[in-house]
C-alpha cells in the first residue's frame, strides 16, 4: 500500500499554512470582487481561495484537473454555502460564455506551456465588463530568494519546504514580469491593467483585468 502523501494533502497543509492564508486574502483584497460576485476559481486546488471568497458572500465554482483535488476541496468545503467544486482544464473550459463575473487564478498559468491559451480561456467566461485575476511568480521568485525569505522569517515544517518548491517550480517555467502581464492581458481583451508585487521583496505577481464591454 502507498503510503506517500498525495499531491492533495501536499497543498492541503500549503494552504493551512499562516504565510499563505496571508497571500490569499492580499489576493482576494486586490481582486476586489463586487457584492455577491458569480466566480469562477481555476486551478483551485484544495479550495482554500473559493472558500474565502464563498464566506465573503460570493458564488464561487472552482475547477481543477486533479480528481483527488477536487474530492479534498469539497471535505474542506462542508458546510459553507455557495461553493462547488468540479474537474476541469484552464485550456478548455466547459462554460458558455459570459458565465461568470471574475475569473481567478493562483499559479496555474505560469506552468502551463501558453498562459496566453488559459487567460483568454478565462476572459472569454466572463460577461463584459468582468474580471480576470491572476496570481504567478514574478521574476523575483529564484531559489536563492525563496531560502533568503524563509531564513528571514525564520520559517520552518511544510512553510519554508513549500516556498523553496514555490521558488524550484517558478525557474523551472515562465515567471511573468509585469510586461509580460500587460501583453497577455492584452491580447485576451482585457483592459484597466492593474499589476502589483507581492511577497517578500516582490516574489509573486498579481495582476488584473476588465473585459471590454461589447
Amino acid at each position: 500500500m502507498n503510503s506517500e502523501p498525495s499531491f492533495a494533502d501536499y497543498f492541503s497543509q500549503v494552504q493551512s499554512t499562516p504565510g499563505w492564508e496571508a497571500i490569499l486574502q492580499s489576493f482576494a483584497r486586490f481582486a476586489a470582487l463586487p457584492p455577491h460576485s458569480r466566480a469562477l476559481d481555476v486551478g483551485c486546488g484544495p479550495g482554500a481561495l473559493a472558500r474565502h471568497l464563498a464566506r465573503d458572500g460570493h458564488t464561487v465554482i472552482g475547477v481543477d484537473a486533479d480528481p483527488l483535488m477536487v474530492d479534498r476541496a469539497q471535505y474542506l468545503a462542508t458546510g459553507i454555502g455557495g461553493v462547488t467544486f468540479e474537474i476541469g482544464n484552464v485550456q478548455k473550459l466547459r462554460f458558455e460564455d459570459g458565465s461568470f463575473d471574475a475569473a481567478l487564478a493562483t499559479n496555474v498559468l505560469f506552468l502551463i506551456h501558453d498562459p496566453a491559451v488559459g487567460l483568454r480561456e478565462m476572459a472569454r467566461v466572463i460577461k463584459p465588463g468582468g474580471i480576470v485575476v491572476m496570481l504567478n511568480p514574478s521574476p523575483n521568485l529564484t531559489l536563492a530568494a525563496a531560502e533568503s525569505l524563509a531564513d528571514e522569517r525564520q520559517l520552518d515544517g511544510v512553510a519554508r519546504v513549500s516556498l523553496v518548491n514555490w521558488a524550484r517550480a517558478a525557474e523551472s517555467h515562465r515567471r511573468l514580469s509585469a510586461d509580460d502581464a500587460r501583453a497577455l492581458f492584452a491580447a485576451a481583451g482585457l483592459t484597466q491593467f492593474e499589476c502589483v508585487e507581492k511577497v517578500g521583496g516582490g516574489l509573486a505577481l498579481l495582476a488584473k483585468g476588465v473585459k471590454r464591454n461589447a
